[in-house]
């Protein structure tokens, strides 16, 4: 995606940006994707006997929407001139620096505060649409391994929390864009996890430049609540207390293991070749 290669290399430069400012384009992109809803004269067509295709059908356009959401944003934050991002590279410890202090953030997330938010029920209007998600196990999957991740980590990381980042204190623009990130999930539960959530994705994109990376993260965090998270939450019985409590001090062993390899792998100014390389 040229869009997610131009953030990466600085080709799209992202304006600077208030709180107010990021608040707005926060819910002009809400608002964008509402009005972009499959027409009603679209989905009579699929009705009868075409009906089983109809999921596929919105999901598609779902995603057409959003690709048309990002580009009408980045049009509009970004300034003409190339953005100078010299100093930054990935490796593979880059990745498994990030990969370690995601899953250390998902046992430590599922073993302390998923205990206390389990029993906040969510909105029948939020049930009802992750029950139109589990009506295809394929839109399901792609959904959330493969559409968030690079939808919302655009929005979230590429565009509100660099534009905020280059006007206030970074640590201040991390805590607003993981705030507006948990916003939009609209229910307690899913906005708790997305708050602390968007505090360790901001940390790994700001830390690393790369929407790579950061899209990547969220891709692993996904993929252990879909599998790990669920063993967690069974987890019960009379020693239920102390299991979750070992597991929470392996996510905290973790996490220490992750920021000593973080700062171990410091930024590297890139060769004259890897310049090159980018430019062409």
């Amino acid at each position: 995606m040229e869009f997610l290669e131009n953030l990466e290399n600085g080709s799209t430069n992202i304006k600077k940006m208030g709180i107010v400012k990021a608040l707005f384009v926060m819910f002009l992109s809400i608002l964008l994707e509402v009005f972009g809803q499959v027409p009603e004269e679209i989905t009579d067509l699929f009705s009868g006997k075409y009906e089983k295709a109809l999921p596929y059908v919105i999901f598609v356009f779902g995603v057409l929407v959003k690709y048309y959401v990002v580009i009408i944003l980045l049009k509009w934050l970004s300034n003409k001139e190339i953005e100078q991002k010299p100093r930054y590279y990935l490796n593979l410890a880059s990745f498994l620096n990030a990969t370690l202090m995601v899953i250390a953030f998902r046992i430590i997330f599922d073993n302390s505060l998923t205990l206390w938010i389990g029993s906040i029920s969510i909105p029948n209007i939020i049930n009802e649409g992750f029950n139109e998600f589990r009506v295809s196990s394929i839109i399901s999957i792609f959904s959330v391994m493969i559409v968030a991740p690079i939808y919302e980590e655009i929005i979230f990381r590429g565009i509100l929390l660099r534009g905020m980042a280059k006007k206030i204190n970074p640590n201040i623009a991390i805590v607003v864009s993981a705030l507006l990130f948990a916003i939009v999930h609209i229910n307690i539960p899913q906005g708790i996890n997305a708050f602390f959530l968007g505090l360790v994705l901001g940390f790994i994109y700001l830390k690393s430049g790369s929407i790579y990376l950061s899209v990547f993260s969220h891709f692993v965090n996904n993929l252990m609540a879909l599998s790990v998270s669920s063993f967690f939450s069974s987890i019960g019985g009379k020693y239920a207390i102390g299991i979750h409590g070992m597991y929470l001090i392996i996510g905290v062993i973790f996490l220490v293991i992750a920021f000593s390899g973080h700062n171990q792998n410091k930024i590297k100014n890139k060769s004259d070749i890897y310049k090159e390389f980018m430019e062409i």
